[in-house]
């Protein structure tokens, strides 16, 4: 014998499922992208309107989305530390005026707390 080595081509059967199979897996992976695409679009809405895109999901959207860190992303803002807080306003509870945060901070130091006391 010889040292040539006999190369065998791979059958056709075999090209032909190993291209099904790389077009089924690209299908796939474009309708995810798509999909996860959707899902940032959706999260940089108001909260209204992202509200009511999830109310329409099943929960096995969080088991294929990368959610928490698209969320994260998403709600990041722009403010920084010792940055000053943007203007709003607010109604009394008292409902007879509104109080804009601007007017409040101009005469004192202002401390926002965020948070339940239930």
């Amino acid at each position: 014998m010889s040292g040539s080595s006999i190369i065998t081509p791979i059958s056709t059967k075999t090209r032909r499922w190993k291209k099904i199979t790389a077009a089924i897996l690209t299908g796939i992976f474009v309708l995810w992208l798509g999909f996860v695409i959707f899902m940032w679009r959706a999260m940089h809405k108001p909260p209204e309107d992202f509200a009511r895109v999830m109310s329409h999901m099943p929960w096995e959207v969080f088991l294929i989305v990368p959610f928490e860190a698209l969320w994260t992303k998403a709600r990041a803002g722009t403010l920084n530390m010792g940055d000053s807080a943007p203007d709003f306003s607010l109604l009394k509870l008292d409902k007879t005026d509104t109080v804009h945060f601007s007017e409040i901070n101009k005469t004192q130091p202002v401390v926002m707390i965020f948070g339940s006391y239930t």
